[in-house]
């Protein structure tokens, strides 16, 4: 699959997933390198041993490719790291017209494009993400970001990578747990955009977990697709997330509070996606109880999200903190908690202001479900 488009009635963007993903990568390099032009890939150490290997055995261009690597972890999409990255492009003095690949999963795509975005006021640079988080998520739409003050992703910018080059048989370096990671923004697009696919999904995961689902199985290959599809819909139209790319958000404004209170208490914290699956349950709830989705749906919501996703305890005492990282969360306006909602599977509603007497009964109905 390819899907071409402009943003910004200029800038050209394209994703490239399926089997001919190496063939278009070259031919992407051969374009854009008509003259010398530096490459920069960036990795951690995870996918330098396991995913750098197979990607420079499918380019005769990144054989010459400088190699910068960084620690995995979301701890290190920091602005610590950020200086480390921008000394290291210094250092080996890349110039406005270098390129950089990002290699890696969310927080390479994040801070990658973080740095990209920043460096000599705007290098470009191309995602080939190797999670399925980033695959679907991530890596697509521009977004970049770091964590700051223990809030997710305070600090960012909107700028998109010239191309994003899917090889879905990065899928088969992952643990189970990675894969679960992913898989719950592809339940989140189902349920916000899809009710075809959140059908499909019901009848498959409601029998069989996402963990029993082997990574070579070419159902990921479909999920991906429609995944990156619905997405990309939503942003090619609403680039810098003024309305309709907000639905994106459903589940996260809990998730990422959620996720940031794990990292200020457990090291390591949660991961993203396990985070998000409990914003699902959390604002699925708020949506049965202000925008009219259906007792029944929450109840699927809620049973196929705990089939496959281990419930995360909150202690009473940490009610309150959860709500002053809510406060933060960057949809929110004067002084107000807001939220993405489900009014049912595949149809969300976008700036919907939830007061602190539901916000607090949801944590109660959260909290219930131990």
């Amino acid at each position: 699959m390819k899907i071409t488009g402009t943003f910004n009635k200029s800038e050209q963007f394209f994703v490239v997933t399926g089997e001919n993903v190496f063939i278009e990568l070259e031919q992407f390099l051969n374009d854009f390198c008509i003259l010398p032009v530096r490459i920069f890939i960036l990795v951690d150490e995870n996918t330098r041993h396991h995913c750098l290997p197979i990607l420079l055995s499918h380019s005769v261009i990144l054989k010459n490719a400088e190699i910068i690597e960084i620690p995995s972890g979301e701890k290190n999409k920091s602005i610590e790291t950020a200086v480390q990255l921008w000394n290291a492009l210094m250092e080996r003095r890349a110039d406005r017209h270098a390129l950089l690949i990002n290699l890696g999963g969310g927080v390479i795509s994040d801070l990658g494009g973080f740095i990209s975005s920043t460096f000599q006021r705007g290098i470009p640079y191309i995602n080939i993400p190797t999670t399925l988080m980033a695959q679907v998520d991530a890596a697509i739409g521009g977004k970049t970001g770091l964590n700051f003050g223990d809030i997710k992703n305070q600090v960012g910018t909107f700028y998109n990578p010239k191309a994003v080059f899917i090889h879905s048989g990065f899928l088969k370096t992952l643990s189970k747990d990675h894969i679960a990671n992913g898989f719950a923004e592809v339940i989140k697009y189902a349920l916000i955009e899809d009710a075809i696919l959140w059908n499909k999904l019901e009848k498959l995961l409601l029998h069989e977990s996402i963990l029993k689902i082997p990574s070579n199985n070419l159902l990921w290959e479909k999920l991906v697709d429609r995944s990156i599809k619905i997405k990309y819909d939503i942003i090619v139209n609403d680039f810098h997330e003024e309305n309709i790319r907000k639905l994106l958000n459903f589940g996260h404004t809990f998730g990422h509070a959620l996720e940031a209170m794990s990292m200020r208490n457990f090291n390591p914290g949660l991961h993203h996606g396990h985070a998000v699956a409990m914003g699902i349950i959390f604002e699925s709830y708020l949506s049965f109880k202000q925008t009219g989705l259906a007792n029944e749906d929450l109840n699927s919501i809620v049973s196929l999200i705990l089939l496959n996703y281990e419930y995360f305890p909150i202690q009473d005492s940490g009610s309150e903190q959860l709500i002053e990282f809510m406060s933060h969360d960057k949809k929110n306006k004067d002084h107000n908690i807001y939220f993405t909602l489900l009014q049912r599977p595949g149809k969300a509603i976008i700036d919907q202001r939830c007061d602190s007497e539901l916000i607090q009964d949801a944590l109660e109905y959260y909290h219930q479900l131990r």
